[in-house]
């Protein structure tokens, strides 16, 4: 399939089926209303019953976030076995795929993490920023800090930047894939397999999959955008953006990885 067309595909398939896309669009409102909660838990801290509300609201907001990640990957199985309507919504199965989806994030990002937090430390981008956040407490200003202290900061920050940017989008490249191949072989220890996993996407063509990325990467974030504009109507725009705007984004997006695997498959 032609990239142009996937994603014509990917983009009127949230529309097929708009009672799937109302249910998950009612998690995120359900997630919305958690939040919130947690939110009055926070702020009423020293009352006990408030303490509870927020831990019961958490809970039940990780468990809702499970069965969300749980969904789009039945839609990213659906898409890889030629199917065109939406799957069922089936709950336990679901929150189970759920987990595995959060285990496989954790694989993969946790290298860059660690990676990163080495080249914070080797560069000293922790030291720099606590001796300006000390330099600021003292004279309420940057703008008369040691020159010296700013360009090495300012040098230490770059690096630290550059090399997160680089790991975390080689590694969400491979998430990606890992999260198709996940939904194909029902198997987290394939998804796992990150030399398996690398070759999946030579299949694809790496020039296919990275011009897929970028225009996926380009499309979601104009769909973010008016999730934020719409976001900021109060209440009403609140509504219409967890409960179709957002579900839309996330039955697009996997829609969008299902359809570009297949072509692992041609």
């Amino acid at each position: 399939m032609e990239i142009v067309e996937l994603f014509k595909d990917s983009l009127t398939y949230p529309t097929k089926q708009w009672d799937k896309l109302l249910i998950l669009g009612v998690l995120f409102l359900i997630m919305g209303v958690f939040a919130i909660l947690q939110a009055f838990g926070i702020v009423l801290n020293q009352y006990i019953a408030a303490d509870i509300l927020g831990i019961i609201s958490f809970i039940l907001a990780v468990i809702i976030t499970l069965i969300i990640y749980g969904y789009t990957l039945s839609i990213v199985r659906k898409t890889v076995n030629k199917g065109d309507d939406l799957p069922e919504f089936d709950w336990g199965r679901n929150f189970v795929d759920g987990v595995k989806v959060l285990i496989l994030s954790i694989v993969y990002y946790i290298i860059p993490v660690i990676i990163t937090l080495i080249v914070i430390y080797a560069t000293g981008a922790f030291q720099h920023l606590y001796q300006l956040i000390a330099f600021y407490a003292v004279s309420g200003s940057l703008a008369a800090a040691p020159e010296s202290l700013l360009s090495a900061a300012g040098a230490s920050f770059l690096t630290v930047f550059i090399v997160a940017a680089i790991l975390f989008i080689i590694f969400g490249l491979l998430f990606l894939a890992a999260k198709a191949v996940l939904a194909d072989t029902e198997s987290l220890g394939s998804a796992v397999n990150m030399v398996d996993v690398f070759k999946k996407i030579g299949e694809i063509s790496w020039g296919n999959y990275i011009l897929w990325a970028i225009l996926y990467a380009i499309i979601i974030f104009i769909l973010s955008f008016v999730v934020n504009l719409i976001s900021a109507i109060p209440v009403i725009g609140l509504i219409i953006a967890f409960l179709i705007i957002r579900p839309y984004i996330e039955i697009f997006a996997a829609r969008a990885l299902g359809l570009v695997y297949n072509e692992s498959k041609e």
